[in-house]
């Protein structure tokens, strides 16, 4: 789809995204597997600060591991704002008494840059609260290191160590951030697919609409053209629509489109095209159906039109559809075979509805 706008295309997807909008399952499954990274994660720092002596930082990873572990029965439960909240918490608790105990070298600071595409990927709704929590976060790091870049820390590591648990941090967060890449990837793919069928579906039949059908017919009548498959176009109008609505409510008319619309759909291959024409209209696109077969499935499909049960007040409210049926021919346009097509279904109207008329044909 080319977008006719594209100023509002692009600020209706970014709305989409900045709103979380149908993201909330892809952010808890983020979460999620950070829950699982960093336990793992901290179970090796147990037994690494373990080994070298510093039994409090050994404890302190337990911990952590509790909170992960917490968080993700919080998540699997619905609390993911708790969750998410002890996760963040955590992460900067972990990573400023790493930073002061054994050093800017170890590298547990990287985690908390990670909090600020957490922040801007996440759930919350309002705009200013992703980009207020990004901006402190921001500050804070530029404060630690700024603070202890340079400091002495309380815990003289060896060397070796210090090198291991500096790659070591800077590898898991490559890994994470890999994870959230993935995670923007498909956000933006959601919102751009959500817009795209947005644009192209008519809200109450959840048919193609107008525009879609045009473009798909002109790719046809491309097709057509270059001696390939041939197009049938279907126009159906639903008989005494009117009185439907002015008798039996709105209510009642709506039902009885997505009546009709699902027997159109249930009428038709997967590879042909169904579409609301405009109001009580549809437009069926039938690729590679000659007139024969053209004519019979519209005949079908006008058959099981009239069997639909539509019941208003405990009344039986009669449904039928008139039909016209055009072949696109050689150097014709679609606008003009759509025209045959309506002609043909002015012609079943006037001979009395509930009925499939073949076109004249072109020329």
């Amino acid at each position: 789809m080319s977008p006719r706008d594209p100023v509002k295309y692009v600020r209706d997807l970014v709305n989409t995204l900045l709103a979380g909008t149908n993201t909330t399952g892809v952010f808890l499954g983020l979460l999620s597997a950070v829950t699982v990274i960093a336990s793992v994660a901290h179970l090796a720092f147990i037994f690494l600060f373990d080994s070298v002596g510093v039994a409090w930082m050994a404890r302190g990873n337990v911990a952590s591991v509790l909170v992960y572990t917490l968080s993700a029965l919080l998540i699997q439960n619905g609390r993911h704002f708790i969750a998410m909240g002890l996760i963040v918490g955590e992460i900067l608790l972990h990573g400023i008494l790493s930073v002061v105990v054994i050093g800017w070298e170890s590298g547990f600071h990287y985690y908390i840059i990670l909090i600020i595409p957490v922040a801007i990927l996440s759930n919350m709704h309002a705009t200013w609260q992703k980009v207020s929590a990004a901006i402190a976060v921001g500050v804070l790091y530029m404060g630690l290191d700024f603070m202890f870049r340079d400091a002495q820390p309380l815990e003289d590591l060896p060397h070796a160590m210090l090198s291991g648990l500096h790659y070591f941090n800077q590898a898991s967060t490559l890994v994470i951030l890999g994870l959230l890449a993935t995670v923007y990837y498909r956000l933006v793919a959601s919102a751009e697919a959500k817009l795209r069928l947005q644009a192209c579906t008519d809200p109450l039949t959840q048919l193609r609409n107008r525009r879609f059908a045009m473009e798909v017919a002109q790719h046809e009548a491309a097709v057509f053209e270059r001696g390939g498959r041939p197009l049938a176009l279907v126009l159906g109008d639903v008989d005494h629509f009117k009185r439907i609505n002015d008798v039996h409510g709105h209510e009642t008319g709506d039902t009885a489109l997505k009546a009709v619309a699902q027997a159109l759909r249930d009428g038709v291959r997967e590879v042909d095209h169904v579409a609301r024409w405009g109001g009580e209209e549809f437009l069926m696109l039938l690729p590679s159906t000659d007139v024969d077969e053209a004519l019979r499935v519209s005949e079908r499909i006008k058959d099981a039109i009239s069997k639909i049960d539509l019941v208003h007040n405990h009344q039986l409210v009669p449904l039928s559809i008139t039909l016209g049926v055009s072949l696109l021919a050689p150097g014709e346009t679609v606008e003009q075979a759509l025209a045959r097509a309506d002609k043909a279904l002015y012609q079943g109207k006037q001979a009395g509805r509930n009925r499939v008329v073949l076109a004249a044909q072109a020329g």
